[in-house]
């Protein structure tokens, strides 16, 4: 019996490849992505973690190799950039304050729960929260309609997500404190995460970097991605605290009333 594939992880693939192909046909030669450098990279969380929920669809060398492909099927240079490589998801956030472009974080999704009946986002997966964190570190006013901030819906463990995401802002702390010295910091870095080298090593020149220039500019996000956290962890770890405990409550309250 046939049953419906909820894996999405070619997706985002699809969707380059559909946007290469109409910025080809009016004559354009490179395509823009916007995605911050954390989502962009994806790091797992642990080492136990690598798995669905790590998309690679704007990785840096998913771009490169679908410019190559393209490259190579239309006989000239083609590229998908991120412009965005180096720039936490706070940082853009930061931006839209700066230009007084409030409005805009409401009208976006960023979740990725199937929720797609309605504009409503779960609030509790690793993508949501990155959004609150951002959103948090930047202060802009958070506006965005989530599952579990309105109590809709009944999960499992809310927690999880920030859990996992708490341990890798852990790991890169630990790391990037071991030494001021930005060499020693990435042998720090690339010893748990390995595939930054690669990532370096081959989209150093389509950054317009040296590789020197693109390991500075990897630890300066990471180490921006580390002390946002360090001012926000508190106010996202107490509102999903307080989140458990109104689960809790309506769960042994729902017994009661049937």
């Amino acid at each position: 019996m046939h049953t419906k594939n909820k894996i999405s992880r070619a997706r985002g693939i699809v969707f380059t490849l559909l946007g290469s192909a109409c910025a080809y046909l009016m004559g354009r030669r490179v395509l823009h992505l916007y995605e911050n450098g954390i989502g962009a990279i994806n790091l797992p969380y642990r080492k136990s973690a690598v798995g669905l929920d790590h998309s690679r669809s704007v990785h840096p060398l998913t771009l490169l190799g679908v410019s190559n492909l393209i490259s190579e099927l239309i006989g000239e240079e083609f590229r998908v950039r991120n412009p965005f490589l180096f720039w936490t998801k706070a940082e853009m956030c930061q931006q839209l304050a700066e230009d007084a472009k409030y409005e805009l974080p409401s009208l976006t999704i960023s979740c990725d729960s199937p929720h797609r009946k309605q504009p409503i986002q779960c609030g509790y997966c690793s993508s949501c929260i990155l959004r609150k964190q951002a959103l948090a570190a930047s202060q802009v006013k958070d506006q965005t309609h989530y599952i579990v901030s309105h109590a809709t819906r009944p999960v499992g463990d809310i927690r999880l997500y920030l859990q996992h995401m708490l341990a890798q802002v852990s790991t890169l702390k630990g790391l990037l404190k071991y030494s001021e010295n930005a060499a020693t910091q990435w042998e720090s870095l690339t010893k748990r995460f390995p595939e930054l080298d690669d990532i370096v090593d081959r989209t150093h020149k389509v950054e317009g970097l040296t590789s020197l220039e693109m390991r500075k500019c990897l630890i300066r996000l990471y180490q921006t991605y580390v002390s946002e956290w360090d001012t926000v962890e508190s106010q996202i770890s107490g509102a999903f605290l307080n989140q458990v405990s109104i689960q809790q409550v309506s769960q042994d309250f729902q017994p009661a009333i049937q």
